[in-house]
């Protein structure tokens, strides 16, 4: 708001009499091109993607990148400490008080700019005195102008359209949108209100594609309590046309008036109480100076009026500000007051504009408001934004302080488009890899960048490994252990000792850690249909959604022992423990599978086992996972038992193991890559099932009886790769003791 208002009486004038058009010169747009000079780059950008880089998803903002735009000398020109005095104020008034000014660091500028993000691309408007296009501030930019400004430029209009678009040269200050361009629609502070010219100047601006509209100006003494707005309203027809024309497209911003003790809020700023239709495209702005942490605001002293009628609209930041002069081309000073705050707002929405290109322009000043901090004030009504998303705000602060790093982060739950139309949230996996996956999931969908969306319609890309969850590794020292605590310690060790001894029992695998095979990928467990020790065996595969039929062939090789079996399982949910959440769909698939185990003693005391599993799974997938081509997997491992090593009885066993992974095959992925409008594109991407590292195992294991009646039992194994996850080193190791009665 400009801070003195001397030619009070014409505004009132033409308050009185809005249908004057005697002074209506309609010029239309002129463009001013921009000087042959390189803008100064303020971040930069993420090169090669084919979608916008500034769509990527941000969880965590890039600390170098905030601290070189933190040493920008405009953004460090605007950290700055003066004498505040403002007439009547409880804090500033009389000789006023000394203030620290940080309003970039405020309005959280920095985070947004170490983006990237410069409003590139995009046109600002204000309706303000002339502008010293002369100025560092404006070099390398287009202007357009409406109207006939001065050619020097005046103090109010320079210092405004800095802090809207300064570019930040030479270090005297830098704007909120630094690479938006400029078009000016003059207001001449020295004559009475042409309301029919200033419509035009609306529609020129909306005729150029400017996303915002910056008002730092108003009729003073004219406030919604003192004025019938309706009447105002039908009065001023062809501004207020030009007002909707330029709604329509984009975000009129307005400056609450400087007085603190104001008990009505200027009449212009509060234009949609009398016409309801411009307020989804409307915000009106007062001044204050927070407090405030890496949190969030924690307190804040009002400058301006509050915000009162224009509550629901209405938001806050700091006009304490470095400005831009008229007086010549590197001239700066301090501006104090609201219409130092409007553009502020009036830029942001230029940043978003950049940052989300398929938004609106009513779906912008929603994210801007919605994200305003409100945290440090109670609450005296709330907006509903979206389903879900609401917002409470007050009659002095409105929603609250301008936070750019809020409205650049997801608002409410972010969510991945699946390509059946439904959904899952942003950190629930739509996969689950098993681990005969390992990270071969992870590790193709990381090259891939799919979109999310959030509940205020925000696209962002985020790296597609996030859809994939990775198996829950089970501790296998601990299983080894629990499942010889769960059986006869003893009995078994000395079935062990038995068969290595005589070799006319199946030696087993001689050890307690298990070897998932197929059937366990699947959850399933065998229920045998046949007695135990026969040649021939068959048994029954059951388990969650999961059924199949199991039968082995045993074979007496002279010493050595063989066994051959079959398996073919049928699965609803998953395809070798690749599975979908539930909601998302269900995938469904076959497996067949052949397996061999060979045992024979070497020694008296010693025996090998040999043991492979190959095996087919073919299936059908369900939301992101399209197509599945055939799955082949294999296991294979060995084991040397010893008997009577260093006690009467015990048993050492050592092995060595290549765990069950997928060896050959991939499936289609169907993916959201990109938005266009409210339409959501989806790219179909062949992904890579068999993991690039295997996982290899050595472990050993060891029994031997102590005391009368028990049994001690320890092993340790080495996993290089575990989980099938490259680089995944783990050292298990357990140690039991078990007593019989």
């Amino acid at each position: 708001m400009k801070k003195a208002l001397c030619f009070v009486s014409l505004l009132v004038f033409a308050a009185c009499n809005p249908e004057d058009r005697s002074a209506d010169n309609h010029l239309g747009v002129t463009i001013t091109p921009p000087v042959s000079r390189p803008f100064d780059d303020i971040g930069p950008t993420v090169g090669g993607d084919p979608f916008p880089w500034n769509r990527y998803f941000v969880t965590e903002f890039d600390q170098a990148a905030l601290g070189a735009i933190r040493a920008l000398p405009g953004y460090v020109a605007n950290t700055f400490r003066f004498n505040l005095s403002v007439r009547d104020h409880p804090v500033y008034g009389g000789f006023g008080a000394l203030v620290t000014a940080t309003p970039l660091a405020a309005a959280r500028l920095d985070y947004a700019l170490s983006t990237g993000l410069t409003g590139a691309g995009q046109i600002v408007s204000l309706i303000d005195s002339g502008v010293r296009l002369s100025h560092d501030q404006f070099k390398a930019k287009t202007i357009y102008s409406s109207g006939q400004p001065p050619t020097g430029g005046e103090f109010h209009g320079t210092a405004v359209a800095s802090v809207l678009v300064g570019n930040g040269q030479n270090g005297g200050m830098i704007g909120f949108a630094p690479g938006a361009d400029l078009h000016q629609g003059h207001l001449n502070y020295n004559a009475a209100l042409n309301w029919h010219a200033l419509g035009n100047h609306m529609r020129d601006a909306a005729s150029i594609g400017a996303i915002a509209s910056n008002n730092s100006w108003g009729i003073r003494d004219a406030t919604v309590q003192n004025t019938d707005v309706r009447a105002f309203v039908r009065n001023t027809q062809t501004y207020i046309s030009g007002l909707r024309t330029f709604a329509a497209d984009g975000v009129i911003v307005f400056a609450l008036q400087n007085d603190y003790h104001a008990d009505s809020a200027s009449l212009m700023a509060a234009l949609p109480l009398g016409a309801a239709d411009l307020e989804s495209s409307w915000i009106s702005v007062i001044n204050a100076i927070p407090s405030f942490n890496d949190d969030g605001v924690t307190s804040a002293v009002r400058i301006s009026t509050a915000c009162l009628e224009t509550a629901r609209f209405c938001m806050a930041a700091n006009g304490q500000i470095k400005v831009a002069t008229q007086w010549h081309d590197s001239g700066y000073a301090i501006g104090v007051g609201a219409s130092f705050a409007a553009p502020q707002v009036a830029g942001s929405i230029a940043l978003l504009a950049e940052a989300f290109p398929d938004l609106t322009a009513a779906q912008l000043r929603d994210r801007l408001l919605v994200t305003a901090d409100n945290g440090f004030f109670a609450h005296d009504g709330v907006v509903t934004f979206a389903p879900g998303i609401t917002h409470g705000y007050n009659a002095e602060f409105g929603h609250g302080f301008l936070d750019l790093r809020a409205a650049l982060l997801p608002i409410g739950q972010a969510v991945v488009p699946l390509v059946d139309g439904g959904s899952v949230d942003l950190g629930s996996a739509a996969i689950m890899a098993g681990s005969a996956v390992g990270d071969s999931l992870a590790q193709s969908l990381a090259a891939v960048n799919i979109l999310t969306t959030d509940q205020m319609h925000g696209s962002f890309m985020v790296a597609g490994s996030v859809l994939a969850a990775a198996a829950i590794r089970s501790d296998p020292a601990a299983s080894a252990l629990m499942a010889g605590l769960r059986s006869d310690m003893g009995a078994g060790r000395l079935a062990r000792h038995a068969a290595i001894r005589g070799g006319d029992t199946w030696a087993g695998d001689g050890t307690g850690w298990q070897d998932a095979s197929g059937v366990d990928l699947l959850g399933g467990d065998a229920v045998a249909l046949t007695a135990p020790g026969g040649d021939f065996g068959a048994a029954v595969l059951i388990g969650d959604a999961m059924a199949g039929v199991a039968l082995h062939q045993s074979f007496d090789l002279g010493q050595a022992q063989a066994q051959v079996g079959v398996m073919t399982m049928q699965a609803d949910g998953s395809i070798l423990g690749i599975g979908a959440p539930p909601g998302v769909g269900n995938i469904r698939s076959v497996t067949h599978a052949l397996h061999l185990d060979v045992a024979t003693p070497l020694a008296v005391d010693t025996a090998l086992r040999l043991s492979a599993e190959i095996g087919v799974a073919a299936g059908q997938g369900a939301g992101v996972l399209g197509a599945i081509s055939t799955l082949v997997y294999d296991r294979v491992g060995m084991s040397v038992a010893r008997a009577d090593v260093g006690a009467k009885g015990d048993v050492l066993s050592v092995f060595v193991r290549q765990p069950i992974a997928i060896t050959h095959g991939s499936a289609r992925l169907d993916l959201p890559v990109q938005m266009s409008g409210n339409e959501i594109g989806f790219a179909s991407y062949d992904i890579g099932l068999a993991p690039s590292a295997r996982q290899r195992d050595l472990g050993f294991e060891y029994r031997v009886p102590v005391f009368r009646s028990g049994d001690l039992s320890l092993g340790m194994m080495y996993s290089r790769n575990d989980g099938n996850i490259t680089g995944q080193d783990v050292l298990s190791g357990f140690i039991g003791l078990q007593f019989g009665v």
